[in-house]
């Protein structure tokens, strides 16, 4: 399949594919009447089904957004040069002002569409089905809460992607672009790569002095203990020095990406998954939830702990176990050295197993406590995954250094850590995503699994359970195994011109025959397909599209009320022969059994076809004269395109960086605390880092969603932790 760019849309908002049409036209008309500055352009997504709003905006309603929000942009040097918060009045002192184009990057034009969208307010009274707005809450945060809107996300601009994937992804050994990724990306995730970047280039210096006291070391144990000494100061120095420079470096940053002096909001709008009771507020006299204290207090004392405990008891007692294995392993002497580290591969696959759980039960901890503020969420989140993180990445390590006390065994175990749980995550953070895709976009089913299962265990049966069959002669016209049934034509299953009539079932090696030959069919036909539905739609008049066809934009009279958006439809039986057409060519292609005398449909000519190509344009035109659109891109009723918005509304969403924070915090406490009995972990941090930056790259330009941006002026709480 092709992917078509989608233009004219900075934000695209999906719905379920069981949305009903007073829904759609509900939010239409609020967003109609609610935000005049945004364009708002209807979509039904061709593959998955589901419709979708594109939004954007005009150049002159994008800068009164700018000028609310509080949006700094550079000033001309005739006019004292440095940023400056916009201001409508003085457009004119601003650089680039005149340029539609280049003025705001796409990262800022969806920022304040995204504000627009986030001050979308209800009305006292206003409901819709079974939720009850609040006076002046925000609409779209709860219905995305509630799951009536599927997603909101920004699109990729592809030309700039391009650019970074050169620059940043594929340039290993030179600087990042910096700049550019706050200008694609936002603040908060450039302030994350310039961090990830100055702790890496920080690292050479421990890993410089690890190597030299790993291999310039005398072999005895009182030199062995001075330069363990004698690391674990130089740590001490170096982890202060990389603190306090990182601090001067955020400030920096900061200041140059106009930041540093942001004022905090006054009035923290309260988490749109925020529930609890309706009360007046003794502040400002109106309807909010309110939810008591000491319910928080009592799940944290009867749920939150005993949980957090168990955990904790869960990955002692798993540690002692693999322990247990190491010491078993250890007394078969005839066993290689390789096979003796099995157990400590075995603990560190565990142990990034459990990060992954306790994640999820963190979030289901911290959902459950149902914060109201989304930093007091946040800050409370951190704790919860620190204190799990500690315990399950440093409990082993501390149990053998200070009650076994055995050096050796903390070096080999620290290793493997280090080695075994960077490498998963980083084939986890680069292959999840596509794989997620994949799943969406319904490459891969569980269906396509099934089928490849059984072909993999009909392959193993018939390699080492079955007899070898006798190897057929020539000039026999019949295959062996498969009674009376001819032999495919064209060597077997490269889409035969004629079939058999009869088919025979005698016995389950015919029909595992039968089904590989339907497997084969399926592989080599795949271009057929693509000609057959062309076909399909050559013979479908233009009059007979009905309203919202797939991928095609919606099509509204002017000044007409947007009730009508869903009464454009003409003739819904036709489509549904289509349609059926559609499905039809499907089965038959995914049939794992063949088919006797399939008819194939006859093309049609050259002349019929520029004929109907004719019409459909002098049709097109005379609709278009009689209708105004008010989206701009045109129809597409090629079913092998997919527009962009379609294939990433596919993708996986890309959650925050509070991950990326979380591995590097792990991998920052191997270094600082253990990395003196093994001077070495310095330097597979260093090499584990170089790749994480490109993965991480990788990872956001062509895996994920592309996030909004957010403007901050550090790293938050991780520069406490740290």
């Amino acid at each position: 399949m092709r992917t078509v760019p989608t233009e004219n849309c900075d934000v695209v908002m999906t719905f379920p594919d069981t949305t009903d049409d007073h829904t759609l036209l509900w939010l239409l008309n609020h967003v109609r009447l609610g935000i005049p500055e945004l364009i708002m352009q209807i979509r039904h997504h061709r593959h998955t089904r589901i419709y979708a709003f594109f939004v954007t905006a005009t150049y002159e309603n994008l800068l009164r957004g700018a000028e609310e929000i509080g949006l700094r942009k550079p000033v001309k040097a005739e006019f004292g040069g440095g940023t400056r918060v916009f201001s409508c009045e003085e457009d004119y002192i601003y650089q680039n002002i005149e340029n539609e184009l280049n003025f705001f990057t796409s990262q800022e034009r969806q920022s304040i569409i995204r504000y627009w969208m986030e001050n979308l307010r209800a009305k006292q009274g206003e409901t819709l089905h079974n939720i009850h707005f609040l006076e002046g809450q925000p609409i779209i945060p709860e219905l995305a809460a509630r799951g009536v809107i599927q997603q909101v996300f920004p699109v990729h601009e592809q030309r700039i992607l391009s650019r970074l994937m050169k620059s940043w992804v594929q340039a290993v050994c030179e600087r990042q672009p910096l700049d550019e990724i706050c200008e694609y990306f936002g603040v908060k995730i450039a302030m994350y790569f310039s961090w990830l970047g100055f702790y890496t280039s920080s690292l050479v210096y421990p890993a410089v002095f690890g190597m030299m006291l790993w291999f310039f070391t005398e072999s005895d144990q009182t030199s062995r203990d001075l330069s363990c000494v004698v690391f674990a100061l130089f740590n001490v120095v170096w982890a202060t020095l990389f603190l306090e420079g990182w601090k001067r470096r955020g400030a920096e940053l900061a200041y140059k990406w106009g930041t540093l002096d942001t004022p905090a909001e006054f009035i923290e709008e309260p988490r749109p998954q925020f529930r609890g009771v309706k009360r007046i507020s003794p502040v400002t006299n109106c309807e909010e939830f309110y939810y008591p204290p000491w319910k928080r207090l009592l799940f944290q004392s009867c749920v939150s702990l005993p949980i957090c405990v168990s955990c904790l008891c869960f990955v002692f007692v798993v540690m002692l176990a693999c322990f247990e294995l190491q010491e078993f392993v250890l007394s078969i002497r005839e066993l290689p050295r390789l096979v003796r580290f099995f157990p400590k591969i075995l603990l560190a696959i565990i142990v990034s197993s459990c990060d992954e759980v306790y994640r999820k039960i963190a979030y289901w901890l911290n959902d459950m406590e149902n914060y109201r503020l989304q930093s007091a969420y946040e800050k409370h989140l951190i704790i919860k995954i620190v204190l799990f993180q500690f315990v399950n990445s440093y409990l082993s390590l501390f149990y053998i250094g200070f009650y076994l006390k055995d050096m050796e065994r903390l070096k080999e175990m620290l290793a493997t850590l280090l080695v075994i749980r960077q490498f998963l995550q980083n084939v986890k953070e680069v292959a999840q995503p596509h794989l997620y895709q994949k799943v969406q976009q319904g490459e891969i089913n569980s269906r396509s699994i099934l089928l490849f299962v059984r072909y993999a265990l009909r392959r193993l049966v018939q390699k080492y359970a079955l007899p070898q069959r006798p190897a057929r002669t020539p000039g026999d016209p019949l295959e062996p195994g498969f009674g009376n049934r001819k032999k495919c034509l064209n060597g077997g299953c490269g889409v035969p011109e004629e079939e058999e009539e009869g088919i025979s079932e005698e016995d389950e090696l015919e029909e595992e025959s039968i089904m590989d030959c339907g497997l084969k069919l399926k592989r080599v036909s795949f271009l057929e397909k693509e000609k057959r539905v062309e076909e399909c739609l050559l013979t479908q008049q233009d009059d007979d599209i009905g309203f919202l066809q797939e991928g095609s934009p919606t099509l509204m009279e002017k000044g007409s009320d947007p009730a009508s958006v869903f009464q454009l439809g003409d003739d819904e039986e036709d489509e549904k022969e289509i349609s059926g057409e559609l499905q039809d060519i499907e089965e038959q292609e995914t049939a794992v059994k063949l088919r006797p005398h399939r008819k194939r449909k006859k093309k049609l000519s050259v002349e019929q076809e520029l004929r109907k190509e004719g019409d459909e344009e002098d049709d097109e035109s005379a609709r278009k004269q009689k209708r105004e659109s008010w989206m701009d891109p045109p129809e597409d009723h090629n079913p092998t395109k997919l527009t962009q918005a379609e294939v990433e509304s596919c993708m996986k969403k890309y959650e925050d960086t509070f991950q990326d924070y979380q591995e590097m915090f792990v991998q920052f406490g191997y270094v600082v605390l253990f990395s003196s009995a093994f001077p070495l972990a310095a330097v597979c941090a260093l090499v584990n880092n170089i790749i994480e930056i490109r993965s991480d790259a990788f990872k956001l330009c062509s895996g994920l969603q592309r996030p909004f941006g957010r403007r901050v002026d550090g790293i938050g709480q991780w520069q406490v932790r740290s």
